[in-house]
Parts: C-alpha cells; sequence; structure tokens
C-alpha cells in the first residue's frame, strides 16, 4: 500500500512539473501594451534619445491584431483625442546576423493608414523586439526619420 501511494505522490508531482513547464509564457512576448518611452534621431549631431511630451502605444492581441494610438499628428501638434489605426501583424524571420533582436513583426495598417511610420507606400511598419524587452520602430530610419522605443513598464523619466 505504501509503496503504490508512493507512485501516485510521484506521478502526480510529475504531472505538476510537467505542467508548469508548458504553461509558460515565452520569454519575449509581443502581446499586450508597448508605450512609447524614447524617440531616437537619425543625425549623428543629434544621437540618442530625445525626451517624449505625448502618449504613443501599440496594443498587441492574440487574434493577430494590433491597435496603434497617438496624441501626435503628422504636423507634431498634439491632439486633444488620440489618433487611433488598426491592422495586423505577423511574425517574420530573425535576422540572425543582428544578436539583439528576438522577434521581428510586419505590421499591415487597416485602418488610418497615414499613420504607419515608414517611407514607402504601402502602409507597413517592421518592428522588433530587443533581447532587453523593449520594442523598436525604425522603418523611418531609412529616409533620414527618427526612431522610437516602446517599452512594457511605461516611461522611464
Amino acid at each position: 500500500m505504501m509503496k503504490r501511494s508512493s507512485l501516485l505522490i510521484l506521478f502526480l508531482a510529475l504531472a505538476f512539473v510537467a505542467c508548469n513547464q508548458d504553461n509558460k509564457e515565452p520569454e519575449f512576448n509581443v502581446l499586450g501594451y508597448w508605450n512609447l518611452i524614447e524617440i531616437r534621431s537619425h543625425v549623428p549631431a543629434d544621437m540618442g534619445a530625445t525626451e517624449v511630451d505625448f502618449e504613443e502605444k501599440y496594443i498587441f492581441n492574440d487574434d493577430g491584431t494590433f491597435i496603434k494610438t497617438t496624441q501626435r499628428s503628422k504636423k507634431g501638434d498634439l491632439l486633444e483625442i488620440p489618433l487611433q489605426a488598426f491592422g495586423k501583424y505577423e511574425l517574420l524571420e530573425v535576422d540572425e546576423l543582428n544578436t539583439n533582436i528576438a522577434q521581428t513583426f510586419l505590421l499591415t495598417f487597416e485602418t488610418n493608414t497615414h499613420m504607419a511610420a515608414t517611407c514607402e507606400q504601402d502602409f507597413t511598419e517592421v518592428v522588433y523586439i530587443t533581447h532587453d524587452n523593449k520594442l523598436f520602430n525604425m522603418s523611418w530610419f531609412a529616409c533620414d526619420g527618427p526612431g522610437f522605443v516602446y517599452s512594457k513598464r511605461g516611461r522611464l523619466f
């Protein structure tokens, strides 16, 4: 009888450990809210972070959709009512040459396409998550524009 209960306890302990391992969240997860914390300049004289004086965020949903909201217009004016865009995202293959990138995503805007930070006319952005768990949108860097850094924790200042 003792042997059976010992085996049962061992089996339950192993099942519990196995369930805990399966339910662990991935280390780099795009799902949730990402708040703008930093704007990076492309111009060498201004290299580094610029203070963010407006709110902007991405919300990534588990159904492959995203929402981008911003308080800033294309002209740089602050808006009383934030703009909102909706679209779909897909996971891209990670560039193995850049070891700091954990995940890369293609965002395709379906509404308010003018909110896409891109040099192209295809209404897409490419964003990536780094190993220090920051979301980068450097889409405008190709045309000497700013880069944007987001965090799940919010602003750092």
